[in-house]
């Protein structure tokens, strides 16, 4: 099933965890690198999925093993909040961007899709 939210907004409230740890006056550069480690988690498990291994989790938290504690442990809860509720959005994100408008920062990102398993069912041509 192709979801029907903006994948922008699905990956604000899949990593809402880590942006509610920003500062209160954090700079765009501080939401860029938060939103970063979002997607790289995010399409990490899209591709495992997509492969059907756990490859890239894996590859994910060797990466981790030196880093800081804290950061396995933002990671693991990504990873378990990605498969407990976001299990079946299999969109993976590409191209993605952050735009201050007005004083606020505008978070946007373009969907990839692996076309090979999307249903065509019901598809008008």
């Amino acid at each position: 099933m192709i979801p029907n939210t903006k994948i922008s907004h699905t990956i604000l409230e899949f990593g809402k965890s880590i942006i509610l740890q920003l500062p209160d006056d954090y700079s765009k550069e501080e939401f860029e690198a938060a939103i970063s480690i979002v997607i790289v988690v995010w399409n990490a498990l899209v591709m495992d999925a997509w492969n059907e291994t756990d490859k890239f989790e894996r590859e994910l938290m060797e990466r981790l093993e030196e880093g800081p504690k804290q950061a396995k442990i933002e990671v693991r809860r990504l990873i378990k909040r990605k498969k407990a509720k976001f299990s079946t959005d299999l969109r993976a994100v590409g191209n993605y961007w952050v735009k201050e408008q007005d004083g606020e920062y505008i978070f946007g990102c373009e969907a990839r899709g692996n076309v090979e398993n999307f249903p065509a069912e019901k598809t008008k041509h």
